[in-house]
């Protein structure tokens, strides 16, 4: 794993690893599920859960200030039994509420920008579905839409000790959706960019143009599909790829569904002699500006 400013591994628990604690993994999940737990708390003890494997001495660091006071709940009064916790673990828990603990604790390897999204969504600032299924790209579009991510948490006992859609393992999968969420909601003005550009990409999901193309073309559909849920950047970025997979498709099927879409937003004509400069050396600042306020203001058009 990088430093806690930066990125982490893909696969942070191997398989090997994760075979071993098989067992203790189903009947803590079972019983975490189990209990009358909020999202939020649900979510902090499923990562303290893998934690403890990838860890499982020094996962909870040095303090890094003073612990607040809260009504929270305290840990050890509702983490399940079936967690097994330590002497060591025991004694560090007591007193603290899980707030504590992403406020003023590092967590072995987890990256800030975790830390950032798990102490917004517990005060409520940012919109976080728990999910217990992997969302297709269409579904997580329209979360997007309204002002909201996931956060997937893999509980199928079948599952539990495998990589997630063979590429991160349960606890890498979590992050990686807490990540997207701080990307996604932290800049108050890059997410104004992203909430039109989703909007407009919902807008025209169903058309059948649009529709065949990404049944037809494979690729397509892979770049299409990431960019718009998988893909959480500055508008004039997410605009650059999103115009990348649809300038390919139209060279090898000589086709225009890149102009369509913009006829079907109704961009005006500023925007669209800007997005026809996108990914090109004419490109400038001003290109820049007028591309960013269309999108920026299409949110409220379209609702």
């Amino acid at each position: 794993m990088k430093n806690r400013q930066g990125s982490y591994k893909k696969v942070l628990i191997a398989e090997g690893l994760l075979g071993p604690h098989r067992d203790t993994l189903i009947k803590s999940v079972n019983a975490l599920i189990q209990k009358e737990l909020t999202p939020f708390e649900t979510c902090s003890l499923y990562i303290l859960l893998f934690l403890r494997i990838r860890h499982p001495k020094n996962w909870l660091q040095k303090k890094s200030g003073i612990t607040i006071s809260t009504n929270d709940k305290k840990i050890l009064d509702f983490i399940p039994i079936e967690f097994h916790l330590n002497p060591w673990e025991q004694d560090k828990l007591k007193g603290l509420t899980l707030l504590d603990l992403f406020t003023n604790y590092n967590l072995k390897g987890i990256p800030l920008a975790v830390n950032r999204t798990m102490i917004n969504w517990h005060q409520g600032l940012w919109s976080i579905a728990l999910l217990t299924h992997i969302p297709g790209p269409r579904e997580l579009l329209k979360m997007q839409v309204n002002n909201t991510r996931c956060v997937t948490m893999t509980i199928d006992p079948e599952e539990i000790d495998k990589l997630v859609l063979s590429s991160r393992d349960p606890l890498s999968f979590v992050l990686h959706d807490l990540h997207h969420a701080d990307m996604f909601f932290n800049n108050k003005e890059s997410l104004k960019g992203q909430l039109g550009f989703y909007t407009l990409v919902e807008k025209i999901y169903d058309e059948p143009l649009l529709k065949q193309t990404l049944k037809s073309d494979r690729q397509f559909k892979t770049e299409f599909d990431y960019v718009v849920s998988d893909m959480n950047a500055y508008v004039i970025h997410l605009f650059k790829c999103f115009k990348s997979a649809f300038i390919r498709t139209d060279e090898e099927n000589q086709s225009e569904l890149f102009p369509q879409i913009l006829q079907w937003w109704q961009m005006p004509p500023l925007a669209r002699e800007s997005a026809f400069k996108l990914n090109t050396p004419e490109f400038n600042s001003d290109h820049e500006e007028h591309l960013k306020n269309f999108f920026e203001n299409s949110r409220e058009i379209y609702l």
